[in-house]
């Protein structure tokens, strides 16, 4: 046993010491031989990479780090849509022979809805015909309709419709039914890729000032519109885009957006969603609805990181004072901080120099500080010309302040027409929000669950506006056609609106129809007459779609009765009298009296904002018309261009373009000496600047 332990312990020696060596140097010397190189790991073959070049916008170093400075906004103008419709209820004006496309497509679509001859409810107006003998009926006519949807819009947004016939003469009377509008240009309308992106329908607005069946500067009886007749089937995206892809950059871009515009209570999903490294999807809150462009200006000037607003509405300020040729874009990085930057826009509103002084105010103006009223007051009642409608625009927004209704009061009296109509605008919306304010504190102790309890009020808010001591304007909706506004303040006035909701404004304390009178219109169809002063006004009135003739002998003499009894229903055995004229048919009515005198008053109407959004956004190639019959020759039409007509059947084809100003022209001077007072009216060639024209 003595020997045997050392034994045992060199072998332990040798295990835990020698061998590790042993096994070291085998190891190296392994990878010092020839040959051995197969055993060794190879290093990984560095591969080739495609490295992208980074993007950088050549924009102002105080414009760094905002949106627009590294991403481009796609979506922001309004997008074109067309359709082949069809509109039922002329007065024997259509019926005319078509392009063959036009009369395949619209009876395709007709098939697809039901209608036959297979139609068995003798009640129908559709009984026993087939969509050909509808096409050809005298009282239908095809017609294209065009619109542009606004940017941002979800689904069941409104917006106006623009109407050409296609085989009438006029579109008087018609209503268009429910046509599919698909994006692109008419000429495309048989495209089947295009994706339907809305619907229109409803009553057709004719321009009022032109006589049936006859042009009047450019205007035709068979071009028309559908005010508010369209709606979005689906939302339309604003998208931002990434000039170098980040998903890093994108996280940041939609906690900006997000914390600066989040959504409202009624909206469906947040402002902004992050798609992947390059792409955000934008939707307009609400409550920006009537200020798109002003939330899509936002929201490119936004900066990125917000942790320091402070810091940013300071360097903005600086540049805004040092810089004049950046001070818009200052402006709106301003806005886009938020209140914070209060403290920096405050000291600006009396800048010596315009432009930082003007930049400022609009920045305050959209954050509704009530410290920007005087100033903005001050331009509004006593600044240039280009300036006080803006100005007067941005006041109405302010909401804490009564100062706002006190100067839009007194400038409802102005002697320049493009104030007054701006300042009852915004007198008007300040009056319907404050009415919405009523209308949620009555319900505050109610439920009132659901997203659709703002649209309510909203509804209820628009439709009936009873005066009130602080701004003096009412509304009023007339047989559920257009809106009746009251303004009693300034000269006699009527003001009526071509977009959006129909409305005829009248302007003045007392407005009545002035006697002796004698009016027609019409082709004689409507008659009014009183022998003398004083003398009840008779009514003769023709319903050629009805085939009945009325006669009135004392129908009111105040505007806003009249204008009432024009658009009411006729009920046999009913107090509620009426014409049942439409909407354009009380403004044509209306505009007659004028003309003869028998309204002492201006007579105006605002821009066509709709055909300036198609002429911006309409292409215009031409395209073939096949003949009907084998002796007829192939024409070219320019089918994409609203002002156009669709079918050239005179051989003459419009090449004037069509005035943005709808003419309304000041009757001819009288024989005998009119009603004493003053007498405001547009300007002869078309422009918004009013002249003051006495009676002589």
């Amino acid at each position: 046993m003595s020997l045997q332990k050392p034994i045992i312990d060199r072998l332990s020696f040798v295990t835990r010491i020698a061998l590790p060596v042993c096994i070291a140097a085998l190891i190296l010397s392994s990878t010092l031989m020839p040959g051995c190189g197969r055993f060794r790991k190879k290093e990984p073959v560095p591969k080739a990479r495609i490295s992208t070049p980074q993007i950088e916008r050549q924009v102002p170093s105080v414009l760094r780090g905002t949106i627009g400075a590294e991403a481009r906004i796609l979506g922001n103008n309004p997008t074109l849509v067309s359709g082949i419709g069809f509109v039922v209820g002329l007065e024997g004006t259509g019926g005319l022979t078509m392009p063959e496309q036009y009369a395949a497509h619209l009876e395709r679509m007709m098939g697809l809805s039901g209608v036959s001859v297979a139609n068995d409810n003798p009640q129908s107006p559709l009984y026993g015909k087939s969509p050909r003998e509808l096409l050809q009926d005298p009282n239908t006519a095809a017609v294209i309709v065009q619109a542009a949807v606004p940017p941002g819009s979800s689904s069941g947004d409104s917006f106006d419709v623009y109407v050409r016939a296609i085989n009438a003469t006029s579109l008087e009377g018609g209503k268009l039914w429910t046509t599919e509008l698909r994006v692109g240009p008419p000429a495309s309308f048989n495209d089947k890729q295009a994706h339907v992106l809305g619907k229109a329908k409803g009553p057709i607005f004719l321009n009022p000032f032109a006589e049936p069946g006859v042009q009047m500067g450019g205007i035709s009886r068979n071009i028309g519109r559908i005010l508010d007749g369209g709606y979005t089937t689906g939302d339309t995206e604003i998208q931002i885009i990434l000039d170098n892809p980040s998903h890093q950059r994108v996280r940041q871009m939609v906690s900006s957006i997000n914390s600066a515009f989040p959504a409202d209570t009624i909206d469906r999903f947040k402002t902004a969603r992050g798609v992947d490294e390059s792409l955000i999807v934008v939707q307009i809150p609400s409550r920006y609805q009537d200020r798109r462009d002003d939330f899509l200006q936002l929201i490119s000037h936004l900066t990125i990181d917000p942790s320091f607003p402070e810091v940013y509405a300071q360097r903005y300020a600086t540049a805004l004072k040092t810089d004049a040729y950046i001070a818009n874009d200052m402006s709106w990085c301003l806005e886009a901080i938020g209140e914070r930057a209060l403290n920096e826009i405050r000291p600006l509103y009396d800048h010596p120099e315009a432009a930082p002084r003007l930049a400022a105010l609009r920045a305050g103006a959209g954050l509704r500080d009530p410290m920007s009223v005087d100033a903005l007051s001050k331009i509004a009642l006593e600044g240039p010309e280009s300036l006080r409608t803006d100005s007067i625009a941005l006041l109405a927004r302010i909401e804490d302040s009564l100062i706002p209704d006190k100067v839009l009061r007194e400038l409802l009296e102005s002697d320049r027409l493009n104030v007054r109509i701006e300042a009852y605008e915004g007198l008007m919306e300040r009056a319907i929000s404050a009415r919405k304010r009523q209308i949620a504190r009555s319900l505050s102790n109610r439920e009132r669950g659901g997203s659709g309890i703002e649209q309510q009020i909203d509804v209820l808010a628009r439709v009936q506006l009873p005066a009130d001591p602080v701004r003096g304007v009412s509304r009023k909706l007339v047989a559920g056609k257009f809106f009746l506004d009251t303004v009693p303040f300034g000269e006699p006035l009527i003001y009526v609106t071509q977009h959006n909701e129909p409305r005829i404004v009248l302007f003045g304390a007392d407005q009545f129809v002035h006697t002796p009178l004698l009016a027609t219109a019409w082709s004689d169809r409507l008659m009014l007459a009183s022998d003398s002063a004083g003398d009840p006004i008779r009514l003769y009135y023709r319903d050629d779609k009805k085939r009945r003739t009325y006669t009135h002998s004392d129908v009111p003499d105040d505007l806003p009765s009249l204008v009432e009894f024009l658009a009411t229903e006729p009920t046999p055995g009913s107090v509620n009298r009426g014409l049942g004229l439409s909407y354009s048919g009380v403004v044509g009515a209306l505009y007659e009296m004028y003309q003869e005198l028998g309204i002492v008053a201006g007579f105006t109407t605002e821009e066509d904002q709709l055909l300036a959004d198609l002429l911006a956004s309409t292409e215009q190639p031409d395209i073939e018309i096949r003949p009907e019959g084998p002796e007829d020759s192939i024409t070219m039409v320019p089918v994409n261009d609203p002002r156009q007509q669709v079918v050239d059947r005179e051989n003459s084809p419009v090449t004037r373009r069509r005035s943005l100003l709808v003419p309304v022209n000041p009757p001819a001077p009288p024989a005998q000496e009119p009603p004493e007072g003053s007498l405001l009216q547009p300007v002869n060639n078309g422009s918004s600047e009013p002249v003051e024209q006495r009676a002589e």
